[in-house]
């Protein structure tokens, strides 16, 4: 009976803490925009890949990191684009892992005036597991020499939870060479993600929207600035469950050079600041490096809450057939190449 209300109060206490945050709280959005969103992986018909490492501090004592790889290929003649995901999710303190796997498929439909409208479905496989060995048991800590052994005789020590799922999303945006905005929907199929197959805990429907608008800030060519100066103005607003997310960021692209900074929010029984965040870019050729870095902002009020702090390194390549067409156009929305 022991066991059985450990390891039931373990997969409670898990199941709120992945309840809260289900997606991958990172700095870069303007730049990997997909992620949010997987309709970006059509626009402009661009074929990319890339990398991104992000490590997330959620409290003095705990760090998550994910190591997220993206794809996209353009089939120009039948008007549709393919995106493939992956995300390896790890929480080492707690023994934690998860692997998303999502593909994509976005088509693409021109409305007229420089206008293009981009539906996308996208499928999800996901698996998780998570090792209590890793934990520190009250039975390995000697409380007179202070010593931690490396066994254990508790029979939680050994047990090991495991589960697999797929889920289903959709999404669109609609933009031309100065705005966008987009919609996307996650978990529609609501999968069961409990470990325990006698227990029902199902996914609420998750939904976000994304709008950017992009400004020339060179117009007229002036020496001041480099030729291709553009403010990028991008935010998004995502709700999980029974949290909101709220994401603001202002990038000036200066050439090949980027800079900006981004705030986020969070509302959660009650309105948080969560943190502000710097970051700084790099296009070379046809390669995008950025590094961001958040900081925390402590709400006094709320000593119970530790606000993340957030580092990303990302890098992007490439591969357009066309792209010796536009080097040096660094303007990011863009229909030239529909």
């Amino acid at each position: 009976m022991i066991l059985k209300d450990k390891i039931l109060t373990i997969i409670f206490l898990f199941l709120i803490t992945t309840s809260i945050a289900q997606e991958m709280v990172f700095n870069s959005q303007p730049k990997l925009m997909q992620v949010s969103n997987p309709s970006f992986f059509g626009l402009n018909s661009w074929n990319r890949s890339g990398l991104l490492y992000n490590s997330t501090e959620i409290n003095p004592n705990e760090t998550q990191n994910n190591k997220f790889f993206y794809g996209s290929y353009s089939f120009d003649l039948l008007d549709f684009s393919l995106g493939i995901q992956f995300n390896n999710f790890s929480a080492p303190n707690i023994g934690y892992r998860k692997n998303d796997l999502n593909l994509s498929y976005i088509y693409k439909i021109e409305l007229g005036n420089d206008m293009w409208f981009l539906p996308s479905v996208n499928v999800g496989f996901v698996s998780k597991n998570l090792n209590p060995s890793n934990l520190i048991f009250e039975d390995q800590i000697n409380s007179i020499t202070g010593y931690i052994n490396q066994e254990s005789i508790d029979p939680l020590a050994d047990f090991f939870l495991a589960k697999s799922y797929s889920d289903l999303g959709a999404s669109f945006i609609v933009h031309n060479t100065d705005f966008l905005i987009g919609i996307n929907f996650d978990y529609l199929n609501q999968p069961n993600t409990a470990y325990d197959t006698d227990v029902e805990f199902l996914v609420p429907i998750s939904y976000g929207i994304q709008a950017a608008y992009e400004f020339n800030l060179n117009p007229y060519d002036r020496r001041f600035l480099p030729r291709y100066s553009y403010l990028y103005a991008y935010s998004s607003v995502r709700r999980d469950s029974e949290s909101i997310n709220i994401f603001s960021s202002q990038e000036f692209q200066l050439g090949e050079f980027s800079v900006g900074i981004n705030q986020q929010f969070g509302l959660f029984e009650n309105f948080s600041f969560l943190n502000l965040g710097l970051s700084a870019g790099l296009t070379y050729e046809n390669f995008d490096f950025g590094v961001s870095y958040a900081f925390s902002i402590q709400d006094l009020t709320n000593t119970y809450r530790y606000p993340p702090r957030i580092f990303d390194l990302y890098l992007s390549f490439d591969f357009s057939p066309f792209l010796r067409n536009r080097r040096g156009q660094y303007k990011r929305l863009q229909v030239d190449n529909y």
